[in-house]
C-alpha cells in the first residue's frame, strides 16, 4: 500500500485525484483541505470516499500546520510513498489591480507552499525508499494568464520542480510538474475571479475554440497524469514538465479550420 498525500485534495483537480487513486486500489490517500466546508463539499460530491480517504486540515503555506501535517502522517503511516502539490489559488489582474499583500498570499499558496510542505516532509519521503513528488503546475507558467501573481507563482513551481529533482534523485525521489491549461473546477468561483456559475459556463464556451482537441479539460485528465507520474511506471521519468492542456499552448488561430 502506497501512502499519497494530495494538498487541495477536497475539490477540483485534488479531489479527481484522490478518487482515481482510491479506485485503482493500492493507494492510500491522505486529503488535505484548509477548509471543513470543502471537505464535507467533498464527501457529497464523492460519498463513495468515506472511510476510505483519510481527510485532514492544515494550511501548507503555515509552518506550525506543515509540522503538524509531519507528525499526523509520521504517527499513522511511517513513511509517505508520493506527495501531490496540487492546493492553490488564483487572484485576476495584473501590477495595477494586486496590490503587494494580495500578491504574497498568492505566492505563499501556490510557490511557497510546495517548497515548505516538501521540505517539512522530506524525511517521510526518504523512508518509503523511492517515492515521487507531483507538483501541479499549470501553462500559465509558459503563457501569461489572466493573473500575473499566478502565472509568476506557476513559473516558479517548475524551476522548483527541475532543482528539486536534481537535488532528491540520490534519494530515489521523483519530482516532475503537471502543466494543465484551462479545467473546469471550483477555482474561479472559489476564487471569486467570475461571479456566478453562468458567467463561468460563458468563459468555458468562449475558451473552447482556442483547444484543437474542441473541449475543456476535465479534472480527470490531470488525475490521469499524475497517477501515471505517482506510479512505477513513470519510475525513469523525474525533472518533467508535462503539459497536459488540449493543445491549447499550439493553437494557431492563422490557420483555418478543418472543413468537414
Amino acid at each position: 500500500m502506497k501512502n499519497i498525500l494530495v494538498t487541495g485534495g477536497s475539490s477540483g483537480i485534488g479531489l479527481a485525484i484522490a478518487d482515481l487513486l482510491t479506485k485503482e486500489g493500492g493507494y492510500q490517500v491522505i486529503s488535505l483541505s484548509r477548509s471543513q466546508a470543502k471537505i464535507e463539499r467533498a464527501l457529497q460530491e464523492k460519498p463513495g470516499l468515506k472511510g476510505k480517504v483519510d481527510f485532514i486540515k492544515g494550511d501548507v503555506s503555515q509552518p506550525t500546520d506543515c509540522k503538524g501535517i509531519f507528525d499526523v502522517i509520521n504517527e499513522k503511516y511511517g513513511k509517505l510513498h508520493g506527495l501531490v502539490n496540487n492546493a492553490g489559488m488564483l487572484t485576476a489582474g495584473g501590477i495595477q489591480d494586486i496590490g503587494f499583500e494580495l500578491w504574497k498570499e498568492n505566492l505563499d499558496i501556490n510557490l511557497n507552499a510546495p517548497y515548505l510542505l516538501t521540505q517539512t516532509l522530506l524525511p517521510l519521503l526518504i523512508n518509503a525508499k523511492g517515492a515521487s513528488v507531483v507538483n501541479i503546475s499549470s501553462i500559465a507558467s509558459r503563457v501569461p494568464g489572466r493573473s500575473i501573481a499566478y502565472s509568476v507563482s506557476k513559473a516558479g513551481v517548475d524551476m522548483l520542480t527541475e532543482f528539486l529533482a536534481g537535488e532528491l534523485g540520490p534519494y530515489k525521489i521523483r519530482v516532475n510538474a503537471v502543466n494543465p491549461g484551462l479545467v473546469e473546477t471550483h477555482l474561479h468561483l472559489d476564487s471569486k475571479v467570475v461571479p456566478s456559475q453562468e458567467v463561468y459556463q460563458q468563459m468555458l464556451q468562449k475558451s473552447e475554440p482556442k483547444y484543437p482537441i474542441g473541449r475543456i479539460g476535465k479534472p480527470d485528465d490531470i488525475a490521469e497524469m499524475v497517477h501515471f507520474l505517482l506510479s512505477d511506471k513513470a519510475s525513469w521519468i523525474t525533472g518533467s514538465i508535462i503539459k497536459v492542456d488540449g493543445g491549447t499552448t499550439v493553437f494557431n488561430e492563422i490557420l483555418p479550420k478543418k472543413l468537414s
